[in-house]
């Protein structure tokens, strides 16, 4: 059998670092691994949100297959993914204290508005949908405001962060990307 031997290097090709002697079927895996690895880089990554403490981002990324929430330290290190429920999460926004994760979910029942605690990574869907997104914590946290798409058009509407209580705030229109002023004292 012939070794194969494997190097890395920079970018712009210098610097050849060996990293394995390998035989032909051991590159054959190598290979495997480095094409699921090419897959992940191209991943898209959007809907970035910075935490109240300015310690980490979270964003929302489909280098899983669907998309999801994922969690990285604004300083760089690894990504970690916070989201499990559904076929998919979204448009993650972190609520004042940085406990929670106001979120687009979507199942079977649709797009619907939902909150993942970071203790727990439960989430606790809280719209009925089928077609509700843009969520954003009220500066309290105790109210959520979300726009939704109905068959007259679109509405803005709330709903309380227990999932409680829930207001259509508006006549069906043009409804997209609500957000609250910040608490200002």
């Amino acid at each position: 059998a012939h070794a194969v031997r494997c190097f890395v290097n920079n970018l712009d090709g210098a610097n050849d670092e060996p990293i394995a002697t390998s035989t032909p079927d051991d590159v054959t895996q190598m290979c495997a691994s480095i094409a699921e690895w090419r897959q992940r880089q191209s991943a898209i990554d959007t809907e970035p949100d910075w935490s109240p403490d300015g310690s980490d981002i979270l964003f929302t990324s489909d280098r899983g297959g669907k998309p999801q929430i994922y969690i990285i330290p604004a300083s760089g290190g690894r990504a970690t993914r916070v989201s499990f429920e559904g076929k998919s999460n979204s448009r993650g926004r972190y609520s004042a204290d940085g406990k929670q994760i106001a979120l687009v979910n979507y199942d079977d029942q649709g797009y619907r508005i939902g909150v993942l605690d970071l203790d727990s990574r439960q989430t606790n869907i809280l719209s009925r949908g089928p077609l509700d997104e843009s969520p954003s914590f009220a500066p309290n946290g105790a109210v959520l405001i979300y726009a939704r798409q109905t068959a007259n058009g679109g509405e803005l509407a709330t709903v309380t962060s227990d999932g409680r209580v829930r207001q259509r705030l508006s006549q069906t229109g043009s409804v997209r990307e609500p957000a609250w002023s910040p608490y200002l004292k």
